[in-house]
Formats: structure tokens, C-alpha cells, sequence
């Protein structure tokens, strides 16, 4: 093969810029590898600017060469992708030492598409250089433009792919307006900026400090290795996570990728699920910008909690997630989304990734209120909104925008406006609970409490207990109690035995003070008796925690279906052995149980510290 750099051979792409300045990018490498006007043997690689597309280096390519372009699924093909787009009904080929036959040139995103027997065999291995001022002003020049200063150009060279060509085909670029280009990176979009939404008090501070910063990257005084551009958002179901990211999106100007570790997953095959996770990569680092929202992030799991027969595979697909987080190119941030994170490896949370982590939580009746004017607009009042909300406790922002759009929806049929009525209609009618309920609520509540105390799972434990229920429901949230919990990063047995007592206590105060329990702890998913009897699988067949260390599979693959009978019979000795444990403490500390339920009752909600009561509401 010789590459040439003759002014026949380039001058027909005068009027393609992009191909010209990736042709000029090309003939850099060569020239520093010594590699121009000369025969050479074998095959080259090139790597592309980070941000930029492969195509015009691929044209590029053929130019220097003086071959032609053909189908890169032929044998003996010139210049070829490393890793093709795929096609419809043709297979995906991604390079490898048996299509290297006739290969001249092969171009590559990144150095990570190459395998390295390629890279190995590969006569020099270049990395191309983004366009200099030096090459912006030559074709502008070569396509009749006019050149602009060299302060202007080296600006416009470090702006990503799209704004570049934007501003070098600009035949009338005003120097002096220059700063316009930033603008172009904003993406128009319809839906609300995070700081037009209600809510998300803890995780607006740290959204407007990500917005400046953004903004002074586009503006080219702030590298992007110095924005913190990673977050974790955890949180129950309906708290408004990918709303979260979808406002985010808006208010930076960027488009939003969203996906799910499930649906990576559901590729089938390691080789599959691998190339899912890299497609969704790929594209929200296209160089314009984006929000990646990946939910289900508890799904990839831990490799320090991988054993048995699938942990090089979980182990294989953490690291190439890891290594996707740290090669990133600008502009991308990361929003992760996990009901559980404490399933989550350490490795993505440290610094430089997802290191910001912020909890959910169910609105409380403000919230709902501005929630629930948010969707209902300036006609209504926040005062008028305030009562229906306190009808509404335990109710998600999901829950609450449907309840607005089915007002709507009913104010239209009438062909009017929506008025107060129409939401007041689709409240829940509502019954109070009787005193002896309400004790039993405490009870209940103030369990998880003292034990989640005593076993040092969480610092304080608020318990809140309504007055009174949906009785056309299907499950009725009659308390709760949410922890400042203690980090616990690194699982262990113990902690995660402690993690079923908690979870058991409530049900055990009951039958401690009242000898007496109710279904309040079972019935669905989520609940306390669920949640105790899933860590117990876990720890069996996914953990290697039981009697003999033993794999069954992933927390997914396990599911809630039967397993083992041997297994199963450890899972029910490890919650029997927490129910226990848990009754005889709380037998000990009946008194205290019951006089912390009573307060309960009488100021409804209460915050619990190590040493008593810290504070009622």
C-alpha cells in the first residue's frame, strides 16, 4: 500500500470539508509515523478523534489511498470499520485476524474496537489528532471561505464534531458573534426543565452547580474532567427517577439516552448483553451531549458478591461497565436508578463516577400539593390544593399526575375547564382506623425502630402512622418508617441477617405486646415478610452464605419461583432463626415498645434516636 498526500487525489473533495479535514488528520499521523509516500506492507489502523464519526475518515481513507470504495463485506476490501453499523438481515462483522486479507486501512472509534491480535499484526497503530486552527483556515480557503483568525479557529477546533462543521461551513462566520456556537449545543425540547419541576430540593443544589458548569465547558473555560457529571438516584417506585432525568436533560440542553440494565440483559448471551451495554453508550457519547439514565442498576450487582459458576460472567460485565463509565467522552452525564443500592458495586460509586448519591422518598403533603399544582396549572390555588393532599398520603408523584390527567380528562368530556370538583371527585373515599388500630400501627412501626437501632442498621428511624385508609385499595399503607441508614457498602452475613430482623420486627412487636399479629407485614411485593424472605435467598442461592457455599444464579434469574428443596429449607431456617431472634428482643423491651407507640399515636409522626426520641411532628 502508499499513501499519498498529491493535491490530485484530495482536491475533488474541496467542497466535502468533513472529508477534507479528516483527510488532513490522516496525513498528520502518517507524516509522524513516517509512513507517507512510501510502500508499505501490511495494514494500518487509525483511530479516530474521540466524538467523531468514522464515515468521512473512512472516505478520507479511500482518497489517500486512490482506491475505491466497495461493500467492507466483500473479502479483500481496502478500507474497512472496525466496527461496522449493522444492517438489516445481514450479519453484525466486527474485524478480526481472519478478515485482515487485502486490508489496507482500518478505522476505529476507539482503540477498544480492535482486538488486540489486530492491533498486534497491524503494521502501525495511529491515533488521529482532532482538526488544528491550522487545518480549519486551509478549507476554508480550499472551499473559497474566508480564513478566520487564529484565535477564532482554535476555539472553533476544540468544539465538538457537529458545532465544528457548523462553524467551518458558515461562509459568512462574524468573528466577533462567535459565542452563538455554544447555542447550537442545546437541544430544543419540549418537555420541563428539573427546576420548573416540584420537588427534588436535595437534588436541585447539586443540578444548578452541574448546569454553570456545563455551561462553562460550552463556552470552552472548563475541561470537562473537572465537572462532576455522576449521580446515583435511589428511591421506591413512583418518587419520580426518570422524571428526575428526563427535567435534568431538559435543563442542560441535552438530549436524554435511557435504558435499563434488564434490557441489556435481555440480549441474551454475555457477547450480547456486552454489545447492548456499548450500544447505549455509544449513544449518548455521539460528542453533542447527553444524559445516560440507566435504571435497574442494582440488576449488575457486586462483584465482591458474585460466587459460584456465573461469576467471571458478572465479573466481566461490572469491569466493561466500569471501563465504559471512565472512557466517556465530554459532555455526557451519568444518572443511575436503583431501588437498592445497596446491591450496588462500590467500584461505580467512587469518585469520578456515580460518586453523588441522593434518596427518594414519598412526598409529603406540600410536596404533593405543588405536584399536584403543577399538573393542574395557575387556575388552581395552592391553598385550595393543600386539603386534598393531606387525603392523599403515601401517594407517589406518578399517582398523583394520573389523578390530575383523569380530572382532565373528565372536565373535557364535559367540554370545560378543569375545576377543584373534578379532583375532589377521584379522591379515595376514606375510613378512619379505630384507636386500638392505630396502637397497633405504632406497635408495629415502633419494632422496626428499636431493632434497626439496636442493630446499628441506621443512626435514626422515623415513624409516621396515618388515621385513616382507602378501604377500596388493595393494600393499605397504615405506617412507615424510613432510617438514616449506616453505609454498608460491603455486605456481610451478619448485616445481612440484620437486614431480615429489621424487616421482621414490626410483625414481631405485634406479637410481643399483643400476642396477637396481623397481615400487615405480607401480602405483596415489598412488603416486610417479602423483603426478609428474598435477602434470605439471596444470601443462599446467589451469595454462597448457606451451609455450603452454592451458586443458583443471579438475583434476576432467581426471581420468586420455587428452587431447591434443600434450599428452600435453609432460606426458612435463616428467617426463622431472625423471627426468633428478633421476638425475644422486643419481648425484652416491651415496655419501651409500647410507650414509644403510644407517643406515636398521639403526635402521629416521631423521629427516633439511639438514645430515645429526638423529635415529633
Amino acid at each position: 500500500m502508499r499513501f499519498d498526500n498529491s493535491a490530485s487525489r484530495i482536491q475533488k473533495y474541496s467542497q466535502d470539508l468533513g472529508t477534507l479535514l479528516a483527510a488532513f488528520g490522516l496525513l498528520r499521523a502518517l507524516r509522524a509515523a513516517d509512513l507517507l509516500k512510501r510502500d508499505t506492507l501490511g495494514f494500518v489502523i487509525f483511530v479516530v478523534p474521540k466524538g467523531f464519526r468514522i464515515e468521512e475518515y473512512e472516505t478520507a481513507a479511500f482518497a489517500i489511498l486512490g482506491a475505491t470504495r466497495g461493500d467492507w463485506m466483500e473479502q479483500n476490501v481496502k478500507v474497512r470499520p472496525a466496527n461496522p453499523p449493522r444492517k438489516k438481515q445481514s450479519p453484525h462483522k466486527r474485524i478480526s485476524i481472519f478478515d485482515v486479507k487485502g486490508l489496507d486501512v482500518l478505522i476505529a472509534k476507539n482503540i477498544d474496537e480492535v482486538p488486540k491480535d489486530v492491533r498486534f499484526a497491524a503494521t502501525a497503530v495511529m491515533f488521529v489528532d482532532r482538526p488544528t486552527p491550522e487545518h480549519i483556515n486551509a478549507v476554508r480557503r480550499l472551499s473559497g471561505r474566508r480564513p478566520l483568525s487564529h484565535e477564532v479557529a482554535a476555539l472553533i477546533a476544540a468544539k465538538p464534531q457537529n458545532l465544528l462543521m457548523a462553524a467551518v461551513l458558515k461562509p459568512n462566520l462574524i468573528e466577533d458573534r462567535i459565542d452563538e456556537i455554544n447555542d447550537l449545543s442545546r437541544r430544543e425540547t419540549g418537555g420541563a426543565s428539573l427546576f420548573e419541576l416540584p420537588g427534588y430540593d436535595e437534588l436541585k443544589p447539586w443540578a444548578k452547580r452541574l448546569f454553570a458548569d456545563v455551561e462553562r465547558w460550552r463556552a470552552g473555560t472548563l475541561a470537562w474532567g473537572l465537572v462532576t457529571r455522576g449521580a446515583l438516584i435511589s428511591g421506591p417506585p413512583g418518587t419520580g427517577k426518570t422524571l428526575f432525568a428526563e427535567g435534568l436533560a431538559n435543563a442542560l440542553g441535552v438530549k436524554l439516552v435511557s435504558t435499563t440494565v434488564g434490557s441489556w440483559q435481555a440480549e441474551g448471551h454475555l457477547d450480547d448483553m456486552l454489545a447492548a451495554m456499548r450500544n447505549s453508550f455509544s449513544d449518548a457519547d455521539d460528542g453533542e451531549g447527553s444524559v445516560l439514565f440507566i435504571d435497574e442498576l442494582d440488576s449488575i450487582g457486586s462483584r465482591s458478591a458474585r460466587v459460584g459458576q456465573n461469576e467471571i460472567y458478572w465479573r466481566n460485565v461490572i469491569n466493561e461497565f466500569l471501563s465504559l463509565l471512565s472512557k466517556l467522552g465530554d459532555g455526557v452525564v451519568v444518572i443511575g436508578a436503583t431501588n437498592f443500592p445497596e446491591w450496588i458495586d462500590p467500584a461505580i460509586l467512587r469518585d469520578g463516577r456515580l460518586e453523588n448519591h441522593f434518596e427518594l422518598t414519598l412526598p409529603d403533603q406540600k410536596l404533593r400539593t405543588e405536584i399536584l399544582k403543577h399538573h393542574a396549572g395557575e387556575s388552581m390555588s395552592f391553598e385550595s390544593l393543600f386539603d386534598i393532599a393531606d387525603d392523599l398520603k403515601g401517594k407517589s408523584g406518578a399517582v398523583l399526575e394520573r389523578l390530575v390527567r383523569d380530572a382532565r380528562e373528565a372536565a373535557r368530556n364535559e367540554d370545560r375547564e378543569l375545576e377543584l370538583r373534578d379532583i375532589r371527585d377521584r379522591l379515595p373515599e376514606k375510613m378512619r382506623y379505630t384507636g386500638e388500630q392505630q396502637l397497633r400501627l405504632a406497635v408495629h412501626e415502633a419494632g422496626h425502630a428499636l431493632v434497626s437501632l439496636s442493630l446499628q442498621h441506621s443512626t435514626s428511624a422515623t415513624i409516621e402512622i396515618k388515621d385513616s385508609f382507602d378501604p377500596n385499595a388493595t393494600e393499605f399503607l397504615g405506617g412507615m418508617t424510613s432510617y438514616s441508614l449506616i453505609d454498608d457498602y460491603f455486605p456481610t452475613e451478619t448485616s445481612l441477617l440484620n437486614r431480615i430482623a429489621v424487616s421482621l420486627a414490626g410483625m414481631a412487636a405485634e406479637a410481643a405486646i399483643f400476642g396477637d399479629r396481623s397481615i400487615g407485614s405480607g401480602g405483596n411485593v415489598g412488603s416486610d415478610i417479602e423483603r426478609a424472605t428474598t435477602v434470605a435467598r439471596r444470601m443462599i442461592g446467589t451469595y454462597g452464605l448457606g451451609k455450603t457455599p452454592t451458586f443458583l444464579g443471579t438475583p434476576r434469574e432467581l426471581g420468586d419461583g420455587p428452587l431447591p428443596e434443600r434450599v428452600e429449607a435453609e432460606v426458612s431456617d435463616i428467617v426463622a432463626g431472625q423471627w426468633e431472634r428478633v421476638v425475644a428482643m422486643l419481648k425484652k423491651e416491651q415496655d419501651r415498645v409500647f410507650a414509644l407507640a403510644v407517643d406515636v399515636v398521639i403526635h402521629g409522626t416521631l423521629r427516633v434516636e439511639k438514645d430515645g426520641i429526638a423529635a415529633s411532628g
